[in-house]
């Protein structure tokens, strides 16, 4: 689908999301138009806050990216998170240019990460929820957008990460009834327990650990085993 022609819907479209899956779906679909790779809304982080996985509402960046960079702190300091604290405007960023000030191990730690995923450029998009948190959408790839694009994109990331907010606002509310056997697997997840793992520790088979995990998922209508842990961990569902 065009660019314009997703502007010319988005209204509707974001209005009738109601789950974070199906914003998955339609951020990865126009991520797919634009030529690009992956994605990532969050919000911004307070002081306190020193990892991307307890920042981040929906991605694709892959799981063992996000441990990486969680594992080299590289969300202290980053210059990307510096700027938008700084302002609200959209900009494109390269990965090697906007990194450049960071100590030399961590420039080239986060450099050398996201161009092993194909991410060593693209654009943050800052928006905020009617409740004023701050929060921001990105795109990344091989590109940079031009201004036109940039203003097109920050309209659709402003209606999109509106109705994150009024959905994550609904799970809060929202109770959600959960098996011993599916907090048992989320808790094990979010300390780090592969499926094999969790499954010798519970005597279950890997299949049970599975269905388990990914009834969790569906529950918490995420996408992926990493977002539902993080949104167990928020909804104080599971405690590590």
């Amino acid at each position: 689908m065009k660019l314009q022609a997703r502007i010319d819907l988005i209204e509707d479209v974001a209005a009738g999301f109601n789950t974070h899956y199906e914003v998955f779906k339609y951020i990865k679909g126009l991520v797919r138009d634009l030529g690009m790779n992956a994605f990532l809304v969050l919000t911004l982080p307070t002081v306190d806050i020193i990892e991307i996985g307890a920042t981040k509402i929906i991605t694709n960046w892959p799981a063992e990216m996000v441990e990486y960079y969680d594992a080299h702190n590289l969300l202290i300091d980053s210059p990307v998170i510096r700027r938008m604290l700084r302002s609200t405007r959209p900009f494109n960023y390269d990965v090697e240019a906007i990194n450049a000030s960071r100590e030399e191990n961590k420039k080239s730690a986060v450099i050398g990460l996201f161009q092993q995923y194909g991410m060593g450029k693209g654009a943050y998009f800052p928006v905020h929820d009617a409740a004023g948190g701050r929060g921001a959408m990105s795109i990344s790839g091989t590109r940079n957008f031009s201004a036109g694009e940039l203003a097109q994109l920050l309209f659709i990331a402003t209606h999109i990460y509106d109705r994150l907010s009024q959905l994550t606002l609904k799970e809060k509310h929202r109770p959600v009834e959960f098996t011993q056997s599916e907090l048992d697997c989320l808790k094990l997840t979010a300390g780090g327990k592969k499926s094999s793992e969790i499954a010798r520790i519970l005597d279950l088979s890997e299949h049970m650990v599975s269905t388990s995990i990914n009834m969790a998922v569906k529950k918490l209508g995420c996408s992926t085993r990493t977002q539902a842990v993080v949104n167990a961990l928020r909804l104080n569902i599971i405690r590590v």
